[in-house]
């Protein structure tokens, strides 16, 4: 019998996709155009082959957490299309609201509460690792950010480094998206891992998808983007995303999702220490963490109560 929610599940995985080439792949590539390495549209095109690459090499182990090792019982059609449906709408509605809710807390969020709907064992071991690198992830990135600043300080003076600090950053941001296409694509195909479907397959699916999403939707994002860059002065700027793309290779390793925002802004005060201040405000950098928890429990519940409702439905 054809399963009408196994397929609106692909169309929200696609969906998902899509918008994580819009936004951690576009800040990848937001240094590159304020350093004059490359324009807006070939930008786009650079950064979303690289999160192909990135996505259909390195994508399984996270693919895999999110799929399989966070609760027991197996995800159901009816689940995976609730969790995707849950984490891509909020997707949409940071992006509106411009209410940093992070893909890495929602995807997760979401299959936690899915999970107490629908009845399933949840792995709190798996869990703790994951929500222990988090709570690590702005200690991490603010040492490794500000050790990377003060080697660029060092070793490429500003009034010799122009060259090199294009070539730089165009190397950083392929980087950068590949890593973020390799972390990232299992939050979008995670939940269908349970189908039977070859893995080669749902990463190529969700390669395909951050691809299209970097090509079609980020051009606007990454000039807006460059021009937060440009304010931070290139080497700033490379030591910032290297921070994030070095965090998020862990993150591959362990098969743990990270958010490229919660890295990025934690890196950029540890870049700014550099020079004796940060750019990142109290007040700002306070809100932030209260709204990347807020979208953690907001995924749970809606999860929860979106599961609960399915079911009756269906």
């Amino acid at each position: 019998m054809f399963n009408w929610v196994l397929v609106l599940a692909f169309i929200a995985a696609i969906f998902m996709g899509m918008a994580i080439g819009a936004t951690p792949v576009s800040s990848a590539f937001g240094p590159v155009i304020s350093a004059g390495s490359a324009g807006v549209l070939k930008a786009a095109l650079l950064g979303g082959l690289a999160a192909f690459l990135g996505a259909v090499v390195q994508g399984d182990r996270v693919s895999a957490t999110i799929g399989e090792n966070m609760i027991d019982g197996g995800i159901v059609a009816e689940q995976a299309f609730v969790i995707l449906l849950v984490a891509s709408t909020l997707v949409i509605i940071s992006a509106l609201t411009k209410y940093p809710m992070p893909t890495a807390f929602t995807i997760v969020g979401s299959v936690i509460g899915s999970a107490f709907s629908f009845g399933d064992g949840i792995r709190w071991g798996t869990i703790q690792l994951i929500v222990g690198y988090w709570a690590l992830v702005p200690i991490l990135a603010i040492a490794i950010g500000f050790g990377l600043a003060w080697l660029l300080r060092t070793f490429l003076p500003k009034e010799e480094s122009k060259k090199p600090v294009q070539y730089l950053t165009l190397f950083m941001g392929l980087f950068v998206a590949y890593t973020a296409g390799a972390n990232s694509v299992g939050k979008a195909v995670g939940p269908l891992v349970p189908f039977g479907i070859e893995m080669s397959i749902l990463l190529g699916i969700g390669g395909i998808s951050i691809l299209a999403g970097t090509w079609i939707l980020s051009p606007k994002i990454i000039d807006a983007v460059s021009f937060e860059y440009s304010s931070m002065g290139p080497r700033r700027s490379v030591s910032a995303l290297g921070t994030a793309a070095i965090l998020a290779q862990i993150g591959v390793f362990l098969g743990v999702p990270i958010s490229f925002a919660q890295a990025i802004i934690a890196s950029t005060i540890g870049c700014g220490l550099v020079a004796g201040a940060s750019e990142v405000g109290g007040k700002k950098t306070g809100f932030t963490i209260i709204a990347w928890i807020s979208a953690f429990f907001i995924a749970i519940v809606f999860s929860f109560g979106l599961g609960y409702l399915v079911q009756l439905i269906i």
